[in-house]
């Protein structure tokens, strides 16, 4: 079975063929146009026409593969509506140009499952850090949250620090690089409660100050701090022999480092997958697309800006991703 993803929840269009055969899962293309981070932050309207002008590109990539695709599978949300409809429209189009079943996708399953068929886990405790999103998850018979953010997602914050320090790129990436210039930490709050914690706090207390490098790299110890204790609480509690950390924020090295010496501490393996799967991704929507296909025409097509990763997604099958 062959699937085609697309993807365009915030500022990335993307586009992703996978092939499954036996369990199996190889990815044919993973294509992504990226809106560039800039100062203003990303402004709904023009991440639609970035999208919507790169649709074409983006249909003549799919003709150059020559694959006829057996599913079309698209992020229905949570993400930026503008964005969002501008995905629908697309992967509707190619579905009624090939004649196959079209597949919404919620997005953050897409990023647990990606990772789950790369790394070869079980029942990981899974750690979910992206832009808008902050949470700690368990699968039962559903995706379970047991932890979050209760205000902002780890990755706004620190892409909000970037932008209001100015740096090169305005951005988490940003941060990252000022912070490995410096290793002084000024205390900032830390707020844990249970396995749930809140950023807004440390972001404010953060700009006050104009030492940039020291700021960055406190706001970032403090934050992944906050992170970790929340999770090892919650691998205590569940008694996970595995963490998986997904999400756009699953590249900084930092928190898999700290994130690696916890589970370490406590025998639980870590893993998370590949730079070209944490970020968005379109592979990772046709993945989750043919786990999520039951064979039969699926019902309320639309995009959902406020989609949450425990709605009752149930995958009972494992994937491997092949390379």
């Amino acid at each position: 079975m062959i699937c085609v993803g697309v993807e365009s929840t915030a500022h990335t269009l993307g586009l992703g063929v996978v092939e499954s055969k036996k369990r199996k899962i190889s990815v044919l293309l993973n294509k992504t146009w990226k809106y560039p981070s800039i100062s203003e932050g990303y402004i709904p309207f023009k991440l639609a026409e970035h999208h919507s002008e790169n649709a074409a590109v983006m249909a003549g990539e799919l003709k150059k593969t020559g694959v006829k695709p057996d599913l079309i599978s698209y992020s229905q949300g949570p993400g930026i509506g503008h964005s969002l409809h501008v995905g629908f429209v697309i992967a509707r189009t190619l579905s009624y140009y090939y004649g196959v079943p079209l597949v919404p996708v919620n997005h953050a399953v897409a990023h647990i499952e990606i990772g789950k068929s790369e790394c070869k886990t079980k029942n990981p405790l899974i750690v979910y850090v992206s832009g808008g999103n902050t949470q700690i998850i368990v699968q039962n018979e559903k995706y379970e949250v047991v932890g979050e953010t209760m205000d902002m997602g780890l990755g706004n914050m620190l892409d909000q620090l970037g932008r209001k320090l100015e740096l090169t790129p305005p951005d988490a990436v940003g941060v990252l690089k000022e912070a490995e210039k410096s290793k002084k930490f000024i205390p900032l709050p830390y707020t844990v409660k249970g396995m749930n914690f809140s950023f807004t706090g440390l972001l404010t207390a953060a700009l006050k100050s104009k030492e940039r490098e020291k700021i960055c790299f406190s706001a970032q110890e403090t934050a992944f701090s906050m992170l970790v204790e929340a999770c090892e609480r919650a691998l205590c509690h569940y008694h996970a022999k595995e963490v998986l950390l997904v999400g756009g924020n699953a590249r900084n090295k930092r928190l898999r480092e700290m994130l690696e010496i916890m589970s370490s501490s406590h025998k639980a393996r870590f893993c998370a997958p590949s730079d070209d799967y944490c970020g968005d991704n379109a592979a990772m929507i046709a993945v989750t697309g043919i786990i999520a296909w039951n064979g039969k025409k699926i019902k309320n097509i639309k995009p959902r800006q406020r989609m949450r990763v425990d709605e009752g997604f149930v995958n009972k099958n494992r994937y491997i991703l092949v390379k």
